[in-house]
Protein backbone atom coordinates (compact mmCIF):
# COMPACT_ATOMS: atom_id res chain seq x y z
CA UNK A 1 0.00 0.00 0.00
CA UNK A 2 1.39 3.41 -0.99
CA UNK A 3 1.93 6.26 1.46
CA UNK A 4 -0.80 8.29 -0.27
CA UNK A 5 -3.23 5.38 0.09
CA UNK A 6 -2.39 5.02 3.78
CA UNK A 7 -2.89 8.74 4.41
CA UNK A 8 -6.27 8.64 2.70
CA UNK A 9 -7.37 5.67 4.80
CA UNK A 10 -6.27 7.41 8.01
CA UNK A 11 -8.12 10.59 7.07
CA UNK A 12 -11.27 8.71 6.14
CA UNK A 13 -11.18 6.82 9.44
CA UNK A 14 -10.87 10.08 11.39
CA UNK A 15 -13.64 11.62 9.28
CA UNK A 16 -15.97 8.69 9.98
CA UNK A 17 -15.47 9.28 13.69
CA UNK A 18 -16.63 12.88 13.17
CA UNK A 19 -19.70 11.63 11.27
CA UNK A 20 -20.53 9.18 14.07
CA UNK A 21 -20.20 11.92 16.69
CA UNK A 22 -22.81 13.91 14.74
CA UNK A 23 -25.18 10.89 14.94
CA UNK A 24 -25.24 10.63 11.15
CA UNK A 25 -25.16 7.55 8.93
CA UNK A 26 -23.46 9.30 6.03
CA UNK A 27 -22.05 12.61 4.92
CA UNK A 28 -22.04 14.47 1.62
CA UNK A 29 -18.73 16.29 1.07
CA UNK A 30 -19.12 19.11 -1.43
CA UNK A 31 -16.16 21.42 -0.75
CA UNK A 32 -13.55 20.76 -3.41
CA UNK A 33 -10.66 21.14 -0.97
CA UNK A 34 -12.23 18.64 1.44
CA UNK A 35 -12.75 16.13 -1.37
CA UNK A 36 -9.04 16.43 -2.17
CA UNK A 37 -8.03 16.08 1.49
CA UNK A 38 -10.07 12.91 2.02
CA UNK A 39 -9.60 11.20 -1.35
CA UNK A 40 -6.46 12.57 -2.98
CA UNK A 41 -8.43 13.65 -6.07
CA UNK A 42 -6.86 16.74 -7.70
CA UNK A 43 -9.60 17.50 -10.24
CA UNK A 44 -12.75 19.54 -9.78
CA UNK A 45 -16.47 18.89 -10.37
CA UNK A 46 -16.59 16.21 -7.70
CA UNK A 47 -18.43 15.35 -4.49
CA UNK A 48 -17.94 12.53 -2.02
CA UNK A 49 -20.38 10.37 -0.11
CA UNK A 50 -18.77 8.92 3.01
CA UNK A 51 -20.54 6.16 4.93
CA UNK A 52 -19.51 3.97 7.86
CA UNK A 53 -18.06 1.40 5.47
CA UNK A 54 -17.43 3.06 2.11
CA UNK A 55 -16.32 6.21 0.36
CA UNK A 56 -17.72 7.16 -3.04
CA UNK A 57 -16.29 9.82 -5.34
CA UNK A 58 -18.88 11.32 -7.69
CA UNK A 59 -17.59 12.99 -10.83
CA UNK A 60 -18.36 13.46 -14.53
CA UNK A 61 -16.87 11.63 -17.55
CA UNK A 62 -13.98 14.11 -17.86
CA UNK A 63 -12.47 12.89 -14.59
CA UNK A 64 -13.50 9.26 -14.07
CA UNK A 65 -10.18 7.76 -15.20
CA UNK A 66 -8.19 10.35 -13.23
CA UNK A 67 -10.31 9.62 -10.16
CA UNK A 68 -9.71 5.88 -10.45
CA UNK A 69 -5.96 6.48 -10.61
CA UNK A 70 -5.79 9.01 -7.77
CA UNK A 71 -8.40 7.61 -5.38
CA UNK A 72 -7.81 3.88 -4.72
CA UNK A 73 -9.80 4.08 -1.48
CA UNK A 74 -12.94 5.38 -3.18
CA UNK A 75 -15.52 3.84 -5.45
CA UNK A 76 -15.80 6.15 -8.45
CA UNK A 77 -19.38 6.95 -9.44
CA UNK A 78 -20.15 8.51 -12.82
CA UNK A 79 -22.57 11.44 -12.66
CA UNK A 80 -24.92 11.08 -15.64
CA UNK A 81 -27.75 13.38 -14.57
CA UNK A 82 -27.09 15.95 -11.84
CA UNK A 83 -24.73 15.77 -8.90
CA UNK A 84 -27.66 16.16 -6.49
CA UNK A 85 -29.77 13.35 -8.00
CA UNK A 86 -26.77 11.01 -8.24
CA UNK A 87 -25.75 11.65 -4.60
CA UNK A 88 -29.26 11.14 -3.23
CA UNK A 89 -29.87 8.00 -5.28
CA UNK A 90 -26.57 6.55 -4.09
CA UNK A 91 -27.31 7.40 -0.44
CA UNK A 92 -30.71 5.76 -0.70
CA UNK A 93 -29.22 2.66 -2.34
CA UNK A 94 -26.72 2.44 0.54
CA UNK A 95 -29.55 2.52 3.08
CA UNK A 96 -28.60 5.92 4.49
CA UNK A 97 -31.43 7.42 6.56
CA UNK A 98 -29.66 10.49 7.96
CA UNK A 99 -27.34 12.29 5.53
CA UNK A 100 -25.30 15.28 6.66
CA UNK A 101 -24.06 17.93 4.27
CA UNK A 102 -21.77 20.96 4.44
CA UNK A 103 -24.39 23.66 5.00
CA UNK A 104 -21.80 26.45 4.83
CA UNK A 105 -20.74 25.31 1.35
CA UNK A 106 -23.95 24.12 -0.36
CA UNK A 107 -25.83 26.93 -2.07
CA UNK A 108 -29.54 27.54 -1.51
CA UNK A 109 -30.21 26.31 -5.05
CA UNK A 110 -28.20 23.13 -4.48
CA UNK A 111 -29.99 22.48 -1.20
CA UNK A 112 -33.35 22.85 -2.90
CA UNK A 113 -32.32 20.35 -5.58
CA UNK A 114 -31.11 17.94 -2.88
CA UNK A 115 -34.41 18.25 -1.02
CA UNK A 116 -36.41 17.63 -4.18
CA UNK A 117 -34.27 14.60 -5.05
CA UNK A 118 -34.46 13.21 -1.52
CA UNK A 119 -38.25 13.65 -1.08
CA UNK A 120 -38.72 11.66 2.15
CA UNK A 121 -35.53 9.59 2.05
CA UNK A 122 -32.82 10.11 3.14
CA UNK A 123 -33.31 12.87 5.68
CA UNK A 124 -30.94 15.76 4.93
CA UNK A 125 -29.23 17.19 8.02
CA UNK A 126 -27.42 20.55 7.70
CA UNK A 127 -24.02 20.28 9.39
CA UNK A 128 -20.75 22.13 9.78
CA UNK A 129 -17.60 21.46 7.78
CA UNK A 130 -16.32 18.36 9.59
CA UNK A 131 -12.98 18.49 7.75
CA UNK A 132 -11.83 21.80 9.23
CA UNK A 133 -11.03 20.24 12.59
CA UNK A 134 -8.92 17.56 10.88
CA UNK A 135 -7.14 19.84 8.43
CA UNK A 136 -5.80 22.15 11.15
CA UNK A 137 -3.29 19.42 12.11
CA UNK A 138 -0.68 18.84 9.40
CA UNK A 139 0.77 15.35 8.97
CA UNK A 140 4.37 14.71 7.91
CA UNK A 141 3.56 14.73 4.20
CA UNK A 142 1.75 18.06 4.51
CA UNK A 143 4.58 19.57 6.56
CA UNK A 144 7.05 18.55 3.88
CA UNK A 145 5.05 20.24 1.11
CA UNK A 146 4.57 23.38 3.21
CA UNK A 147 8.29 23.58 3.99
CA UNK A 148 9.13 23.17 0.30
CA UNK A 149 6.61 25.86 -0.68
CA UNK A 150 8.02 28.26 1.91
CA UNK A 151 11.57 27.59 0.68
CA UNK A 152 10.50 28.22 -2.92
CA UNK A 153 9.04 31.55 -1.83
CA UNK A 154 12.30 32.49 -0.11
CA UNK A 155 14.22 31.65 -3.28
CA UNK A 156 11.87 33.61 -5.54
CA UNK A 157 12.07 36.75 -3.39
CA UNK A 158 15.85 36.49 -3.25
CA UNK A 159 15.95 36.43 -7.05
CA UNK A 160 13.49 39.34 -7.23
CA UNK A 161 15.46 41.57 -4.87
CA UNK A 162 17.81 43.08 -7.53
CA UNK A 163 14.72 44.24 -9.46
CA UNK A 164 13.33 46.20 -6.49
CA UNK A 165 14.54 49.65 -7.43
CA UNK A 166 13.21 53.08 -8.39
CA UNK A 167 11.45 53.23 -11.75
CA UNK A 168 9.98 49.73 -11.92
CA UNK A 169 6.20 49.71 -11.55
CA UNK A 170 4.37 47.75 -8.86
CA UNK A 171 2.62 45.74 -11.57
CA UNK A 172 5.82 44.74 -13.33
CA UNK A 173 7.47 43.84 -10.03
CA UNK A 174 4.52 41.64 -9.08
CA UNK A 175 4.49 40.00 -12.51
CA UNK A 176 8.22 39.30 -12.30
CA UNK A 177 7.75 37.64 -8.90
CA UNK A 178 4.96 35.46 -10.28
CA UNK A 179 7.16 34.42 -13.21
CA UNK A 180 10.03 33.56 -10.87
CA UNK A 181 7.79 31.37 -8.72
CA UNK A 182 6.45 29.52 -11.76
CA UNK A 183 9.93 29.03 -13.21
CA UNK A 184 11.09 27.60 -9.87
CA UNK A 185 8.29 25.02 -9.99
CA UNK A 186 5.26 26.57 -8.33
CA UNK A 187 1.90 25.14 -9.39
CA UNK A 188 0.40 28.62 -9.14
CA UNK A 189 0.02 31.61 -6.87
CA UNK A 190 -1.46 31.21 -3.39
CA UNK A 191 -3.39 34.44 -4.04
CA UNK A 192 -3.05 37.55 -6.18
CA UNK A 193 0.41 38.89 -5.38
CA UNK A 194 0.35 42.15 -3.40
CA UNK A 195 2.78 44.99 -4.15
CA UNK A 196 2.07 48.34 -2.49
CA UNK A 197 4.60 51.18 -2.34
CA UNK A 198 4.74 54.66 -0.82
CA UNK A 199 1.35 55.93 0.32
CA UNK A 200 -0.30 52.89 -1.28
CA UNK A 201 1.24 50.83 1.50
CA UNK A 202 -1.73 51.94 3.60
CA UNK A 203 -3.75 49.37 1.59
CA UNK A 204 -3.23 46.02 3.37
CA UNK A 205 -4.22 44.13 0.19
CA UNK A 206 -3.00 46.64 -2.35
CA UNK A 207 -3.36 45.33 -5.90
CA UNK A 208 -0.23 46.19 -7.91
CA UNK A 209 -0.72 49.40 -9.86
CA UNK A 210 1.18 51.24 -12.57
CA UNK A 211 2.81 53.44 -9.91
CA UNK A 212 6.60 53.45 -10.33
CA UNK A 213 8.65 52.78 -7.23
CA UNK A 214 10.49 55.88 -6.01
CA UNK A 215 13.45 56.49 -3.73
CA UNK A 216 12.19 56.86 -0.17
CA UNK A 217 9.28 54.43 -0.69
CA UNK A 218 8.52 51.56 1.60
CA UNK A 219 7.49 48.61 -0.59
CA UNK A 220 5.29 45.85 0.86
CA UNK A 221 5.31 42.53 -1.04
CA UNK A 222 2.92 39.78 0.09
CA UNK A 223 2.91 36.58 -1.96
CA UNK A 224 2.77 32.81 -1.92
CA UNK A 225 3.28 29.77 -4.10
CA UNK A 226 1.77 26.27 -4.27
CA UNK A 227 3.49 22.89 -4.19
CA UNK A 228 1.67 19.58 -3.90
CA UNK A 229 -1.52 21.62 -3.48
CA UNK A 230 -0.14 23.34 -0.36
CA UNK A 231 0.27 27.10 -0.06
CA UNK A 232 3.00 29.35 1.26
CA UNK A 233 2.52 32.91 2.51
CA UNK A 234 5.14 35.55 3.31
CA UNK A 235 5.32 39.33 3.48
CA UNK A 236 8.36 41.57 3.50
CA UNK A 237 8.55 45.37 3.42
CA UNK A 238 11.58 46.92 1.73
CA UNK A 239 12.81 50.51 2.01
CA UNK A 240 14.27 52.19 -1.08
CA UNK A 241 17.14 54.29 0.24
CA UNK A 242 18.17 54.95 3.80
CA UNK A 243 15.08 54.97 6.05
CA UNK A 244 14.12 58.23 7.71
CA UNK A 245 13.48 58.44 11.44
CA UNK A 246 9.75 57.73 11.15
CA UNK A 247 10.22 54.77 8.83
CA UNK A 248 12.87 53.36 11.14
CA UNK A 249 10.70 53.78 14.23
CA UNK A 250 7.62 52.21 12.66
CA UNK A 251 9.49 49.35 11.03
CA UNK A 252 11.24 48.45 14.28
CA UNK A 253 7.90 48.58 16.11
CA UNK A 254 6.26 46.07 13.75
CA UNK A 255 9.33 43.83 13.76
CA UNK A 256 9.51 43.84 17.57
CA UNK A 257 5.78 43.07 17.79
CA UNK A 258 6.22 40.14 15.42
CA UNK A 259 9.27 38.80 17.26
CA UNK A 260 7.49 39.06 20.62
CA UNK A 261 4.52 37.09 19.24
CA UNK A 262 6.85 34.48 17.75
CA UNK A 263 8.67 34.12 21.06
CA UNK A 264 5.33 33.52 22.82
CA UNK A 265 4.22 30.71 20.51
CA UNK A 266 4.29 27.23 22.01
CA UNK A 267 1.86 24.38 22.63
CA UNK A 268 -0.62 25.25 25.37
CA UNK A 269 -0.92 28.96 24.55
CA UNK A 270 -4.16 30.05 22.92
CA UNK A 271 -4.52 31.94 19.68
CA UNK A 272 -6.13 35.03 21.19
CA UNK A 273 -3.27 35.39 23.69
CA UNK A 274 -0.69 35.35 20.90
CA UNK A 275 -2.63 37.96 18.94
CA UNK A 276 -2.70 40.12 22.05
CA UNK A 277 1.07 40.02 22.49
CA UNK A 278 1.68 41.85 19.20
CA UNK A 279 -1.49 43.94 19.32
CA UNK A 280 -0.77 45.41 22.76
CA UNK A 281 2.73 46.48 21.70
CA UNK A 282 1.38 48.25 18.62
CA UNK A 283 -1.46 49.79 20.63
CA UNK A 284 0.92 51.03 23.34
CA UNK A 285 2.93 52.84 20.66
CA UNK A 286 -0.20 54.68 19.53
CA UNK A 287 -1.00 52.67 16.42
CA UNK A 288 -3.78 50.39 17.69
CA UNK A 289 -6.30 51.89 15.27
CA UNK A 290 -3.93 51.21 12.38
CA UNK A 291 -3.68 47.44 12.90
CA UNK A 292 -7.10 46.32 11.76
CA UNK A 293 -6.66 42.64 10.93
CA UNK A 294 -5.91 39.50 12.91
CA UNK A 295 -2.31 38.57 13.62
CA UNK A 296 -2.44 35.50 11.40
CA UNK A 297 -4.20 32.46 10.00
CA UNK A 298 -3.59 28.82 9.33
CA UNK A 299 -2.31 27.77 5.90
CA UNK A 300 -2.59 24.47 4.05
CA UNK A 301 -4.58 23.30 1.04
CA UNK A 302 -6.19 26.75 1.29
CA UNK A 303 -4.46 30.04 1.95
CA UNK A 304 -6.83 30.86 4.83
CA UNK A 305 -7.70 28.02 7.17
CA UNK A 306 -8.48 27.56 10.85
CA UNK A 307 -7.40 28.35 13.50
CA UNK A 308 -6.59 32.08 13.44
CA UNK A 309 -4.60 34.47 15.59
CA UNK A 310 -7.37 37.01 16.14
CA UNK A 311 -8.88 39.23 18.83
CA UNK A 312 -12.40 38.20 17.81
CA UNK A 313 -12.22 34.58 16.58
CA UNK A 314 -12.85 31.88 19.20
CA UNK A 315 -9.59 31.17 21.06
CA UNK A 316 -8.00 27.84 20.17
CA UNK A 317 -5.27 26.08 22.16
CA UNK A 318 -2.10 25.67 20.13
CA UNK A 319 -1.07 22.06 19.54
CA UNK A 320 1.79 20.41 17.62
CA UNK A 321 1.01 20.08 13.93
CA UNK A 322 -0.79 23.40 13.60
CA UNK A 323 0.70 25.91 11.16
CA UNK A 324 -0.14 29.61 11.16
CA UNK A 325 1.17 32.91 9.86
CA UNK A 326 2.28 35.75 12.12
CA UNK A 327 1.81 39.05 10.29
CA UNK A 328 1.45 42.28 12.27
CA UNK A 329 1.27 45.52 10.33
CA UNK A 330 0.35 49.18 10.53
CA UNK A 331 -1.44 51.13 7.79
CA UNK A 332 -1.67 54.91 7.90
CA UNK A 333 -3.60 56.78 5.16
CA UNK A 334 -1.51 59.56 3.67
CA UNK A 335 1.76 58.02 4.85
CA UNK A 336 1.80 54.35 3.88
CA UNK A 337 2.20 51.11 5.75
CA UNK A 338 4.18 47.96 6.33
CA UNK A 339 3.70 44.31 7.26
CA UNK A 340 6.07 41.48 8.18
CA UNK A 341 4.81 37.91 7.85
CA UNK A 342 6.21 34.43 8.45
CA UNK A 343 4.81 30.89 8.46
CA UNK A 344 5.18 29.10 11.80
CA UNK A 345 4.78 25.39 12.51
CA UNK A 346 3.86 24.45 16.07
CA UNK A 347 6.10 21.62 17.30
CA UNK A 348 6.39 19.55 20.47
CA UNK A 349 9.23 21.79 21.62
CA UNK A 350 7.76 25.12 20.53
CA UNK A 351 7.77 26.22 16.92
CA UNK A 352 9.66 26.17 13.63
CA UNK A 353 9.67 29.24 11.38
CA UNK A 354 9.41 27.98 7.81
CA UNK A 355 9.98 31.25 5.95
CA UNK A 356 13.66 32.13 6.24
CA UNK A 357 14.05 35.33 4.20
CA UNK A 358 15.84 38.02 6.28
CA UNK A 359 13.75 40.81 7.82
CA UNK A 360 15.90 43.18 9.89
CA UNK A 361 15.73 46.84 8.87
CA UNK A 362 19.25 46.59 7.51
CA UNK A 363 18.28 43.53 5.45
CA UNK A 364 15.25 45.35 4.05
CA UNK A 365 17.13 48.55 3.11
CA UNK A 366 17.95 48.80 -0.58
CA UNK A 367 20.58 51.44 -1.33
CA UNK A 368 19.58 53.26 -4.50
Amino acid sequence: MSQIEQKSLQRLAAYRQKISQQMLEGFLVTREVNVRYLSGFTGDSSWMLVTAQDAFLLTDPRYTEQARQECPNCQVVLVKDSMEKTAIALAAAEGIHTLGFESDEVTVAQQQRLLVAAALHPELIPSVDLCSALRQFKDETEKDWLQKAAALGDQALQQLRPMIKPGITERRLGNQLNILMLELGSEGMSFDTIVASGQRGALPHGIPSDKPLAEGDMVTIDFGCILGGYHSDMTRTFILGMPDAIQRQRYELVLQAQMAALDAIRPGRNTREIDGVAREMIKAAGFGDHFGHGLGHSVGLEIHELPRFSPVAPPVMLEPGMLLTVEPGIYIPGWGGLRIEDMVLITEGGKDILTKFPKTLEDMTIIC
